[in-house]
Order: structure tokens, then C-alpha cells, then sequence
């Protein structure tokens, strides 16, 4: 009997007609596009489900009969419940490092634009403006401080790119030892220390119940007036109506953000309409090879479950009897 297969993804993605990682199997292919459709037959009766931030929370979960695996089409797995999947013996996976290089270097573009105020420049041309005064000082990124708050995969692949240009780097991540940063180059630091001393704050970590809402208040009040949040993890790590009073007070001098806590935003969502705030689709991970890459790694891990084996990039631990 052939293998019920949901692909659901987000309405500005198209995923593959067909998977290599699926050849040989007997497989039928159904696709989820957006967040409108009403699925919930598709899920009842699937054997697995590739999901590209679509939620599947505990109640969701409880009604899959007959799935093996959920894999995630992502870095992030912040949107499945890892607990109740496997308590009913569902596989959950990710796609760590498919957009390792991209994520890096859309931080590193945020932080340069900042540095040599880009956006500020553009609107100036627009406006017939045709003097630099207006947008000085700019320093030299050489010697600027680069505060990173994760230092995983991405973090390390900024840091490398960062101090390339000859930024200080300072790392916090009580996960990873402090001889790896140091043998770097990178300073290990405490968050504290990052958010006093950077110039640029840069955002790495996964969102969890311990990083959630991590940057509020209480953060924005230790940075310097002069520096700049960037962000292209989860919109959830910052507290965002205390960015934007942060930005109106003076705290910091403005913000690149990727990721937001609900996408789409809604028209009228302040980030957009604020000049100190540059705003990206969340298009970080993007690029031909890892839009490939992505799809074909969570095939490649529904394929090794639906044959009873332990799926690479596993996140939860189950027991199912062949």
C-alpha cells in the first residue's frame, strides 16, 4: 500500500513536483499550501508530514492515526510539540545548517547597510539629497563590537565572516565551551556584557520556553544609544512594543529584522512604518541551493522512517515496535 505523504508549506513556496529521496518508494504526494486550507483530513490519514511552519500542537497531534514522522522543512522546530509527538510515537526532525551561509550573510548585510546607513542614504538620493552630512558619522566596522547571543552553526559562520572585516566579536552561549570561541577569535561574554558592549547585538539562538521574549525592557535598557539589534532567528526573542518604545527613548539607534512574531505583518504593524527599524520578509534562508537542499533533507529523513529506521537530525526519542 502506497505511503500518504503532506507537504505543507507557506503560500510563497513551492516545493518540488517530486523528491529524489523518494525513489523507489510507493508514495502519494499531497500538498498544503498556506494556512487557509482545512487539512485535517489529509493529516488524520497521513504517514508523514513534511511541515514548513505549520503548527502541530498537542491536540493537533492526537488526531494523526497512522504518521511516523513529522520533519520539519526548517532550522526552527518551535511550532510541533516534541513531547506529544513522541509520546505517540512520532518522529520530529529539522534541517540544521541547509541555510547555514545564507543566514550569515543576510546578518552580515544587515549590519553593514546599518554601518554605512544604506537605508538612510537611499531615502536621501530619493529625496534629492546629494551630501553625506546627513547620515555621519560613519565609522570604520574595523574595531566596531559584534555582540552575537547564540553561538550554534549560524553564529559561528557570522563570527568568521565578522571578524574578516575586522570586528571585535563577542559571543554568549552558556551551551558551548569557551575554549571553542576563543580558539576563534570570538570573546566569550555574558549577555550582559554583549548587550553593554556591542555596537551591533545579533540574534542566534532557537526560541524556547528559556529565550522567549529574552530581549525586553530590562535588555534594550543596557545597549548603548548608538547600536543596533539585528535579528533573523524568531521574532519571539524580542519583546517587540519594547523595541519600538526602546527606539523612541533613545536607547538604541535602530533595528534589521527578519522574523517577526506573526507573519505576515498586519499593514499597519509599527515595524513597517518606522524609519529606524529595516524590515525583510524573512527571507534570511534563502537561496536557490537551499531551497533545494531543504525539501530533499526532510524527504531524505521521512523516507528513512517510513522504513523503520531512526531518522537523522531526530529531535525527540520514541518507542514504536516495528
Amino acid at each position: 500500500m502506497a505511503f500518504n505523504i503532506v507537504i505543507a508549506c507557506i503560500d510563497t513556496r513551492n516545493p518540488p513536483e517530486r523528491l529524489k529521496a523518494f525513489e523507489g518508494l510507493d508514495v502519494n504526494l499531497h500538498r498544503v499550501i498556506g494556512f487557509n486550507q482545512d487539512a485535517t483530513e489529509l493529516y488524520r490519514t497521513a504517514d508523514a508530514i513534511i511541515t514548513e511552519l505549520h503548527r502541530f500542537n498537542a491536540a493537533a497531534i492526537n488526531q494523526l492515526e497512522r504518521c511516523r514522522i513529522i520533519a520539519c522543512a526548517s532550522t526552527g522546530y518551535d511550532y510541533v510539540d516534541l513531547a506529544a509527538a513522541a509520546q505517540r510515537g512520532i518522529w520530529v526532525t529539522n534541517c540544521p545548517g541547509y541555510c547555514t551561509d545564507e543566514v550569515a550573510t543576510h546578518t552580515l548585510a544587515f549590519i553593514l547597510s546599518q554601518a554605512r546607513r544604506l537605508p538612510q542614504q537611499r531615502q536621501l538620493v530619493r529625496q534629492g539629497v546629494w551630501d553625506a552630512r546627513p547620515v555621519r558619522p560613519l565609522r570604520h566596522v574595523r574595531g566596531q563590537t559584534l555582540g552575537l547571543i547564540g553561538y550554534g552553526r549560524i553564529g559561528k559562520a557570522v563570527a568568521a565572516k565578522a571578524k574578516a572585516l575586522g570586528f571585535r566579536v563577542l559571543a554568549c552561549d552558556p551551551y558551548v565551551d569557551e575554549g571553542l570561541m576563543r580558539a576563534a577569535g570570538v570573546e566569550p561574554a555574558s549577555r550582559e556584557t554583549v548587550l553593554r558592549e556591542a555596537d551591533y547585538v545579533s540574534l542566534h539562538t532557537p526560541l524556547t520556553d528559556e529565550t522567549h521574549h529574552m530581549l525586553n525592557a530590562a535588555a534594550f535598557a543596557l545597549m548603548k544609544p548608538s547600536a543596533y539589534l539585528v535579528n533573523t532567528a524568531r521574532g519571539a526573542l524580542v519583546v517587540e512594543e519594547a523595541l519600538l518604545a526602546a527606539l523612541q527613548a533613545g536607547q538604541l539607534a535602530g533595528a534589521a529584522i527578519d522574523v517577526l512574531s506573526s507573519e505576515p505583518p498586519a499593514p499597519d504593524h509599527p515595524y513597517l512604518h518606522d524609519d529606524r527599524i529595516f524590515v525583510t520578509p524573512h527571507t534570511a534562508w534563502c537561496s536557490e541551493e537551499a531551497d533545494e537542499a531543504v525539501w530533499e533533507w526532510a524527504a531524505g529523513y521521512v523516507a528513512a522512517a517510513l522504513q523503520g529506521q531512526r531518522p537523522e537530525a531526530a529531535l525527540n526519542e520514541i518507542n514504536r515496535s516495528p
